[in-house]
């Protein structure tokens, strides 16, 4: 850390010493009725040594400081420090020049003399207040580095639990497509081939846009796109895709990946628990800074459900809250019939901007 006393604030604390020598002449030559010379060499001689001390001090609080910047005897120890360097100046140097250079006398001696207890006590003051003044600087210094480090590292953790979660579900998607794959390589190998096709389509697109945290509803329903003619493959006509896009909505911004676990969601639930298939519906509407994205799907009732880790949802209200800050973006709802995931994406100006490095 450079010097604090620089640039202006060096000019305000030259300028408060020159202050304190006109005062303390002033003191002199009224007070004790001394004449101009004697009072402002007097002032002087007092005074400038303080001020390149002071200046000075900072580079032994530097030194002393603990690391920890919690140490009271280093403050004790400092403190004490600019106690005996002031004993000593005004003992041996101060004392003994004006003594020499101003000899008037007896009355200027015993001035002098009378003096000097006072003189050290106020030297040694003044140089106890700079060192305070070094010490909150450096703690105002090293609190706000502290602040910053920790806004970094929770940036860190904030964005490496976001890439957890993402990783969590791009895995589990492939191993699904590959098992579905190599069941077809069997059955229907000229599907499998399709399928192997539409899968690289689909990874090419989501490892070209990985690094991008937001995604317009545009770009993201475009990779949507490639993830259900994956699924097409696999069921066929027992997958059934309706939309409902608002146009408005085309350049707001959501998470990337956000939706394709939702997708798969009501797939599983919907084609592997019914023999009829799945009719599955998406929807996407703004309105009052929101935009709002909902995935339903019809089910059966009274099927079996499956097992599962429940990882898709639960990731995406986890990605949800930590990129938004705010929970319960996400809401459930289920009746006889039908299943729904709706989302809540706010559109605020942060948002925006981040949206604005989408290619």
């Amino acid at each position: 850390m450079k010097h604090p006393f620089s640039g202006k604030i060096l000019f305000i604390y030259l300028t408060v010493w020159a202050a304190i020598i006109a005062a303390y002449t002033a003191f002199l030559y009224i007070g004790f009725d001394f004449n101009l010379m004697v009072s402002l060499t007097d002032s002087a001689v007092h005074n400038i040594p303080l001020i390149g001390l002071g200046l000075g001090f900072w580079y032994i609080v530097q030194y002393l400081s603990p690391k920890d910047d919690g140490g009271i005897t280093t403050l004790i120890l400092n403190l004490s420090l600019a106690v005996l360097i002031s004993v000593a100046l005004f003992s041996y140097g101060s004392y003994g020049l004006l003594d020499n250079i101003l000899t008037k006398g007896v009355e200027y001696h015993e001035f002098l003399l009378n003096t000097l207890p006072w003189r050290i006590l106020i030297g040694s003051l003044i140089l106890a207040v700079i060192v305070m003044i070094y010490y909150l600087l450096k703690y105002n210094q090293n609190l706000r580095q502290k602040e910053a480090e920790e806004l970094e590292l929770q940036s860190l953790l904030k964005q490496s639990e976001l890439d957890m979660l993402k990783f969590q579900i791009n895995p589990h998607f492939i191993f699904n497509s590959l098992n579905s794959i190599s069941s077809l390589t069997i059955t229907e190998p000229e599907k499998a081939r399709e399928m192997v096709i539409k899968l690289s389509e689909f990874l090419r697109s989501s490892l070209g846009k990985n690094n991008e945290e937001l995604l317009t509803v545009s770009q993201e329903l475009e990779r949507m796109e490639l993830y259900l003619d994956i699924e097409k493959v696999r069921f066929g006509e027992r997958l059934e895709i309706s939309t409902d896009i608002d146009d408005k909505c085309m350049q707001m911004t959501l998470p990337n990946m956000i939706l394709q676990p939702l997708y798969e969601n009501a797939i599983k639930y919907g084609v592997y628990e019914q023999l009829d298939g799945v009719s599955m519906r998406i929807e996407c509407h703004c309105g009052s800074g929101n935009l709002h994205v909902s995935v339903i799907n019809n089910y059966d009732c009274r099927a079996i459900p499956q097992k599962g880790k429940g990882i898709g949802l639960k990731n995406v209200r986890n990605r949800l809250e930590l990129i938004y800050g705010i929970p319960d973006l996400v809401t459930i709802e289920k009746d006889k019939t039908n299943f729904a995931v709706h989302l809540l994406i706010p559109q605020n100006e942060y948002l925006m901007d981040a949206s604005d490095n989408v290619s």
